[in-house]
């Protein structure tokens, strides 16, 4: 049990890649629809039960949890007459639980003192935690705001459907975040606009806070093994 603790965020970053990559197929090829929702879903559990340890922490990620698993199994079931409210409830779920995952992510690295490499992973973790709470408020834009990003021709056919809109919104929020751009799908109303700026922006800013705070904590560690050469 220890060592499953101590590798927690090296399980996360798992489960977290593979959901990337079961979201990158606009018809989820990989698994199938049902059991790729079943992997999302047992990595959401993941991140409610490895990120937070708080009991307030825990109570909001929970309904955030509860409500996102809930709307995203209902459209299996439920007439597409509901599917955009479905679709509301599930991204602002998913938004509240992916981006409060990511602050807690980094409050907690801002108070280590002792980094060690699962820390390290645990700061990737909060990355694409981000990622996947950006694409959630662009899922949000679309629905308020249908049309904000144009889709080229390979792209078009994935925002008719439920996973296919998870599916380029996500590659948007990632070329966003990592400033390599999201090539055929472009932003061309605002706010989606300046949001896909600021998320370019808020990813490299990421990078470069906590590279300097892991670096710190270890140079702090060391001097602390070694003595302090000024003491």
């Amino acid at each position: 049990m220890n060592s499953l603790k101590r590798r927690k965020h090296a399980i996360l970053l798992a489960a977290l890649v593979w959901v990337a990559l079961i979201e990158s197929f606009s018809h989820r090829q990989v698994l199938g629809p049902v059991l790729s929702d079943l992997v999302i879903t047992t990595t959401l559990l993941l991140v409610f039960l490895i990120v937070f340890d708080r009991w307030v922490n825990r109570l909001v990620a929970f309904i955030a949890l509860a409500t996102a698993v809930v709307a995203g199994w209902a459209h299996y079931l439920l007439p597409s007459s509901v599917e955009l409210w479905l679709r509301l409830i599930y991204h602002s779920a998913a938004l509240l639980l992916t981006g409060f995952a990511a602050v807690v992510i980094l409050r907690n690295i801002f108070r280590q003192r002792d980094v060690r490499a699962d820390d390290v992973l645990g700061t990737v973790c909060g990355y694409l935690l981000a990622a996947g709470a950006w694409s959630s408020l662009f899922m949000l834009i679309e629905i308020f705001l249908p049309g904000s990003f144009s889709v080229g021709p390979g792209f078009g056919a994935g925002m008719d459907t439920w996973h296919g809109r998870i599916a380029v919104l996500s590659y948007v929020s990632l070329g966003s975040l990592t400033s390599l751009g999201a090539g055929v799908v472009v932003p061309i109303r605002p706010p989606a606009t300046i949001l896909t700026a600021l998320e370019a922006v808020f990813g490299q800013f990421y990078i470069a806070v906590v590279v300097a705070q892991l670096v710190g904590a270890r140079l702090t560690q060391a001097l602390q093994r070694n003595g302090s050469p000024h003491a």
